[in-house]
């Protein structure tokens, strides 16, 4: 374990390092590690690359560019960005709609939960949650769901509200429908077919995907959602955590299996052991330490 931790927390890349130092690792903002790994991460070329997404004044490059901060730990008191989320308000529209539960998980990483716009847009979100726990589909051109099984709403979009709910348990906030998500999970065991529990819902959701969008959520993300609200030690986990322990080579490391074909951020190569990947993957295991 220690050389694993050693390994995430290579200077190379610090947006890693960072992330780990604080979330991981438990370490104070005024810790001279993460001190140090802060001016290192707001000097380095990742997070130049991601500010310049911002000035192509693109509605998707806005969207990816705050997934990117949000997943390497930086907040709105970091990186001068309250701009953007105005424009994003603005350009939010039928075809960013998929995406708005998941920007909405990204905003809380960044900070901006009391923003009164994003905390009326997660309330309306999490009412619209079905009783079974599914998120509805809100593609209405679609004739049939994401996973193809009757009555289920959408799997894809099920998954940014755990992601979301796990963001909000994190600061204190619970919402009623946290319930809901975390039986439906537990009743599939976690993302697998209730006619064939050999199959994955969605098959490419039960592989290591890094980074993430609305539509691309790998199982170490699902499993560390779960972990963080608290049911990722359930039995019905185990069969999530085999596979997800699949994707572990010799050295401990857990391999990145996909990926988009042009990540928005540098995460790695598909095949090789990731650290993105293996964070997650500890991070939800400490958190299903501490009891969360």
């Amino acid at each position: 374990m220690n050389s694993i931790i050693k390994w995430i927390l290579e200077d190379e890349t610090q947006e890693v390092k960072y992330r780990a130092l604080k979330e991981l690792l438990c370490m104070k903002s005024d810790a001279y590690e993460v001190i140090k790994a802060y001016k290192g991460l707001l000097a380095s070329d990742t997070v130049s690359l991601i500010m310049d997404k911002f000035k192509t004044n693109n509605k998707w490059e806005d969207i990816n560019a705050f997934c990117a901060l949000a997943e390497i730990g930086l907040t709105r008191e970091d990186v001068l960005i309250d701009e953007y989320l105005e424009r994003m308000r603005n350009n939010m529209n039928r075809s960013t709609k998929c995406a708005k539960i998941l920007l909405l998980r990204n905003l809380v990483l960044l900070g901006y939960y009391e923003h009164s716009w994003v905390m009326e847009q997660i309330a309306l979100a999490f009412s619209t949650v079905r009783e079974d726990g599914m998120g509805r589909g809100l593609d209405k051109s679609k004739k049939r769901n994401d996973s193809k099984l009757p009555g289920m709403g959408c799997y894809r979009q099920t998954t940014t509200y755990l992601l979301l709910a796990a963001e909000l348990k994190k600061i204190g906030v619970i919402l009623s429908q946290f319930e809901l998500l975390k039986d439906f999970y537990i009743d599939y065991h976690v993302s697998f077919r209730p006619d064939d529990y050999e199959k994955g819902i969605i098959e490419e959701m039960t592989e290591t995907f890094y980074p993430i969008d609305h539509v691309h959520i790998g199982l170490n993300m699902i499993m560390y959602a779960l972990a963080v609200l608290g049911v990722a030690n359930h039995p019905n986990c185990r069969k999530a955590w085999g596979l997800l322990n699949s994707k572990k080579g010799t050295e401990g490391k857990y391999v990145l299996s996909k990926s988009f074909d042009f990540p928005y951020f540098n995460v790695g190569e598909v095949g090789n052991a990731n650290k993105w990947v293996t964070l997650y993957v500890l991070l939800a295991c400490e958190y299903c330490k501490r009891g969360c």
